[in-house]
């Protein structure tokens, strides 16, 4: 690979203005600092809540601690004018404005798309939210799991174990990572305009096979399943050591029965389920994958970490972070040969870059810092 610490990001010449907190919108600059952007983040002097989810490494959450980095962090007490105005002055000198706040909070605050398109009239300006800025539910709060809830993301998953049964929560945070992917991809517009991102739109659009399917058919994926594809040979099974999962698609059953050496795949399940039944995950791979059939073991994120293939790609990284020590994390996950994404700094301590962001950009002296912070404006 290049030297990475010699060459530019995507973003380098971007500055982003970030209001943004807890998962949502703190992913989707995360994402965009990665590529080299200027996070500028603004906290409330007692710090955003996903710091302080428990349990605290160095003084803050894992959350914060992924979320967060490469970013410069800064404290602002926003209720007093004097904060108002500082945010409003990194607002003209900023290129993106990102915030995730309760609809109707910005403007109250007087930094809404309208008060800082006449500071800076070029501004991206990205409001992400649960329902989006307008419809019936705008104003509704929300988290990732009502976006799941409502796009049909949840009962979904829990028909893929049983349509009567009830639904089903997947790993991880889909409502919030899935929209925040989107708007990284949408902020980099190059235009000046207001990027309306909804978790639930997006996660319509990530059920849109589904939808789609339903539309044309009249069935729900349920319904359909196993009427269409032959022997249902994809699926988890359980091999003497761990359960694998195999996924052979209609054009590879030929190919599926030659290297389990059947002549029949019936119905798919049993016959697979009993295959399996008296061969090691390892086995089992390597067959199937000389095969050129998917199949992979399935691991616990421990055993993830420990994987050659992993570790060979080198996704994830170790830095070092000033309160909690080594931190190993995932990396960015595009490689880039020319502009890679890196990681150049851990997650802030609560108001880190005052000092730095305030003199620096804006012009400050010491003195009028140490006013403000004895007023309570800064930290």
């Amino acid at each position: 690979m290049p030297n990475e610490e010699k060459m530019r990001g995507i973003l380098d010449d971007i500055r982003i203005l970030d209001f943004s907190h807890v998962y949502f919108g703190p992913y989707t600059t995360m994402i965009l600092a990665d590529m080299g952007a200027e996070v500028l983040k603004v906290e409330p002097p007692w710090g955003e809540v996903a710091r302080f989810y428990p349990p605290l490494f160095g003084g803050m959450s894992s959350v914060f601690h992924y979320f967060d980095r490469n970013k410069k962090g800064l404290a602002f007490n926003l209720k007093d004018p004097r904060a108002l105005e500082i945010v409003r002055k990194l607002a003209e000198k900023s290129d993106v404005v990102v915030e995730n706040f309760k609809r109707g909070t910005m403007d109250k605050l007087g930094l809404d798309y309208e008060d800082i398109r006449k500071i800076k009239p070029d501004i991206i300006y990205a409001s992400l939210s649960g329902f989006g800025l307008d419809g019936p539910y705008k104003d509704r709060p929300s988290f990732a799991p009502i976006a799941s809830s409502y796009s049909g993301w949840y009962r979904l998953t829990g028909d893929n174990v049983d349509p009567d049964g009830p639904p089903l929560v997947p790993a991880e945070w889909h409502g919030d990572l899935d929209p925040a992917l989107f708007a990284a991809i949408a902020i980099k517009t190059g235009e000046g305009q207001i990027v309306d991102v909804s978790q639930l739109d997006v996660m319509i659009a990530q059920t849109g096979v589904s939808i789609t399917m339903y539309t044309l058919s009249g069935e729900l994926p349920w319904q359909g399943r196993g009427k269409y594809m032959g022997p249902d040979t994809f699926g988890i099974f359980k091999a003497k050591d761990r359960y694998v999962y195999v996924a052979a698609d209609p054009n590879m059953q030929e190919r599926l029965k030659q290297a389990m050496g059947v002549e029949d795949l019936g119905e798919g399940q049993d016959v697979i389920a009993k295959w399996v039944e008296g061969l090691t995950s390892e086995e089992i791979v390597n067959r199937l994958s000389a095969a050129s059939i998917p199949a992979a073991p399935i691991l616990q994120i421990n055993e993830t970490l420990d994987d050659p293939h992993v570790k060979a790609r080198g996704i994830v990284k170790e830095f070092d972070h000033p309160t909690a020590g080594k931190i190993r994390a995932p990396g960015y996950p595009v490689r880039l040969s020319r502009s890679p994404a890196t990681i150049r700094m851990p997650a802030p301590i609560l108001g880190q870059h005052n000092d730095e962001v305030l003199t620096q950009l804006l012009g400050y002296t010491k003195e009028q810092i140490d006013e403000l912070r004895k007023a309570g404006v800064v930290v």
